[in-house]
């Protein structure tokens, strides 16, 4: 008797004998998040309102980590403001590939505001 046999190798091996295994699932687009956006979208969300919200309450609200918070509202509140307006409304990925949210936050934590314009310029893409 004669049986085919049909493998896979991913994190475990898969054997299946007579019957072809399915096909592998495809795995999803990765969506990179634009981090600007999320941080005014933060800042609005605080701002905004009969009273100034705390920290707390917009965590529960958005459930999001203080960490998180603190990064992005750095982010919005320490990068130069015409960067901030041209990043907030960017869909190119390209561009959030290249200014993601750990890297925009090392750029907020440089000294001074030309340290990080000049930073911002050497990142930009060459027209």
């Amino acid at each position: 008797m004669v049986v085919k046999i049909y493998t896979r190798r991913s994190r475990k091996q898969l054997i299946r004998f007579g019957d072809p295994l399915p096909e592998k699932p495809q795995r999803a687009k990765r969506i990179i998040q634009n981090a600007v956006y999320e941080g005014l979208k933060i800042q609005a969300f605080i701002n905004n309102g009969p009273d100034r919200i705390t920290w707390a309450r917009t965590r529960k609200e958005l459930n999001i980590s203080e960490s998180k918070l603190a990064h992005l509202l750095k982010i919005v509140n320490n990068l130069p403001p015409d960067f901030v307006e041209t990043m907030k409304s960017c869909t190119d990925e390209n561009m959030l590939k290249i200014f993601h949210g750990r890297r925009l936050l090392k750029i907020s934590r440089l000294k001074t505001d030309k340290e990080r314009r000049n930073e911002i310029e050497r990142l930009l893409p060459k027209a």
